[in-house]
């Protein structure tokens, strides 16, 4: 069976592991089956002519009736692809099988049909959902049909990220720190083994710590262009001021030691350290495979976890809820809010979403809640200014405070 493509030359990966199941987009023709329960279609079974891709989408008027279809079919999906079956043959081996009491199932003797393209599916499951481009990269190929896998050749060339340094190294790396003011925004690297060199942001950095690394990535291309070896451009870019002007970059400050870790695995794990800001939980999204993912939280813990987040401080409060994106026959009634109880942030849809439909928050936020025993601490407001903080630097505050979150 084919494999998902690497990234492009250029498209930092940090050796992400490998996929768990099939692709969820694709630009080319898909096959599609209905799946009934109770004699209710209830969504289709799509799987991609490339047999790459392949997926489960719901019927919307079936919201409430087949709430745990999605979890039964990527489940199964899952299966089938680490026993590398392609991607049709997925789903055409559920023709006939008994109906899931959760997931229905494929009748049998049904024909499958042939669409162009997943969005007349995603027109048949939901017709008010609008048509959207999907990520960049499907199918192996760019959105003008080159392909990512240059052994594949490139054809006509639209779209190309200059050449810069290798962005991957299995040995170890050297680090310089990049700073901006009192905030450590990211990390400078190259390997000491190969040409390899890259920056990367510190997760509790916010959006500065992602802005910064337009101009340092720039730098690093120049360096490359001039034939610098990767660990001189390191050094280089030590003695150098901000690149691009202003503070936007931040930069190496002039007593900073050059650190040496193991792996660019180790660096990363440094990285995503929460020590500057807090980490944030957003709200759960019906189309997200990671959130399907999650373990559910038990019934006798579900109670207490909705308590501890609902009741947690409220740090910013945006007045208009949220729609209900796991059911949009209720009216919008979501709460716009961010709560703390000073070491994380989350908003206020992800207890709502436990509570209303079993969605389980993200799993570290749930240990955390778990190893607290469920038993809100005291949020002073030195506690409240960092989560306020913490949203800002995330670009999620705008306007003035209102009077509640002083």
């Amino acid at each position: 069976m084919n494999q998902p493509p690497p990234p492009p030359s250029g498209v930092p990966s940090f050796r992400e592991p490998p996929p768990e199941t099939y692709e969820m987009f694709t630009r080319k023709p898909v096959i599609y089956l209905p799946v009934l329960l109770n004699g209710g279609r209830i969504g289709f079974l799509w799987a991609s002519v490339t047999d790459r891709a392949a997926g489960f989408l719901r019927s919307r008027e079936f919201l409430q009736e087949a709430w745990d279809a999605p979890m039964v079919w990527n489940e199964r999906l899952q299966r089938s692809y680490a026993q590398g079956l392609p991607a049709r043959e997925a789903i055409r081996a559920w023709i006939g099988e008994p109906e899931d009491p959760r997931g229905g199932g494929v009748p049998s003797g049904v024909r499958e049909r042939v669409a162009d393209a997943l969005t007349e599916v995603e027109a048949l499951a939901d017709p008010t959902r609008p048509p959207g481009p999907g990520p960049l990269i499907q199918d192996g190929e760019l959105p003008d049909g080159t392909p990512v896998d240059r052994s594949k050749g490139w054809g006509p060339l639209h779209f190309e990220v200059p050449p810069s340094y290798d962005l991957e190294t299995d040995g170890p790396v050297r680090y310089f720190p990049v700073v901006k003011g009192s905030v450590l925004l990211g990390y400078l690297w190259a390997s000491v083994a190969g040409n390899a060199a890259f920056y990367m942001e510190r997760k509790d950095s916010g959006m500065d710590g992602v802005n910064a690394g337009g101009p340092w990535i720039v730098r690093l291309r120049e360096l490359y262009g001039q034939g610098v070896p990767a660990i001189e451009a390191l050094a280089r870019c030590r003695a150098e001021p901000s690149p691009g002007g202003g503070d936007r970059a931040g930069a190496v400050p002039p007593d900073a030691r050059e650190e040496e870790l193991p792996s660019l695995e180790a660096l990363a794990r440094l990285a995503s350290r929460y020590e500057q800001s807090l980490p944030i939980a957003f709200n759960p999204a019906p189309d997200d495979t990671t959130v399907l993912r999650r373990p559910p939280v038990p019934d006798h813990e579900r109670e207490a976890l909705v308590r501890y987040l609902e009741q947690a401080p409220v740090v910013w409060d945006d007045g208009e809820p949220l729609v209900d994106a796991y059911d949009l026959r209720r009216p919008a009634n979501v709460p716009n809010t961010y709560h703390t109880d000073g070491t994380w942030v989350w908003l206020g849809g992800v207890p709502y979403h436990l509570h209303a439909h079993g969605v389980a928050p993200a799993p570290d936020l749930v240990e955390h809640v778990r190893a607290r025993g469920f038993r809100l601490p005291e949020v002073g407001a030195d506690a409240l200014a960092e989560a306020r903080r913490t949203l800002e630097w995330n670009g999620l505050l705008l306007g003035p405070p209102p009077p509640a979150a002083l």
